[in-house]
This record gives C-alpha cells, sequence and structure tokens, in this order.
C-alpha cells in the first residue's frame, strides 16, 4: 500500500500544535482553547497513530471533535473560531 503523505491527515498534529501556539501568544499561556474540531478520518489517525490510544479524544486536556463538516477548527477560549485547515494545495502548472 502506498501512503500519500501529502494528505492532511499527516499534518493534523503539526495544524494543532500550532493552533495551540497561536491561542497562547493570543491570550496568555495558561489558556487553552474550548476544543478542536477535526474530521473524524483525521481524528482516527491521530487517535489510533499518533498517540496510540493512550488519551483518545483529547490533546493536552482540550477536547477533539470529530465533525465531517469541517476541515479542521479550533474554538478558542473566548468562543472565536480559528481554522487549523490545511492549505490548499498548489493548482497543477
Amino acid at each position: 500500500m502506498v501512503v500519500d503523505t501529502s494528505h492532511p491527515k499527516f499534518s493534523v498534529h503539526k495544524r494543532i500544535v500550532d493552533g495551540f501556539r497561536d491561542h497562547w501568544k493570543a491570550h496568555g499561556s495558561d489558556k487553552y482553547p474550548q476544543r478542536f474540531r477535526i474530521p473524524p478520518e483525521e481524528l482516527h489517525y491521530l487517535d489510533t497513530v499518533m498517540h496510540k490510544g493512550s488519551h483518545p479524544g483529547t490533546m493536552w486536556g482540550v477536547p477533539l471533535d470529530a465533525d465531517p463538516s469541517t476541515k479542521g477548527e479550533m474554538v478558542a477560549i473566548d468562543g472565536t473560531v480559528v481554522s487549523i485547515a490545511p492549505a490548499d494545495p498548489a493548482p497543477a502548472a
């Protein structure tokens, strides 16, 4: 089986970590986001491959929700919704 490393699920951990970092810059390092919403396949990948089932549905105590209607978003402590979706690929030349 060929693994497509360009698939968004392979960047989900980095996008969530970057979301935390940006949130801490905006709200202070002691303030955590309310939650993250990511596509179900990305949550499955994060839970089973990255975290090996050790803490399903959470990262650093923050809930991770499977939401098929989003490409990835963070709900900040103040309720603001911020996209953590992967960048759209460049159009083929």
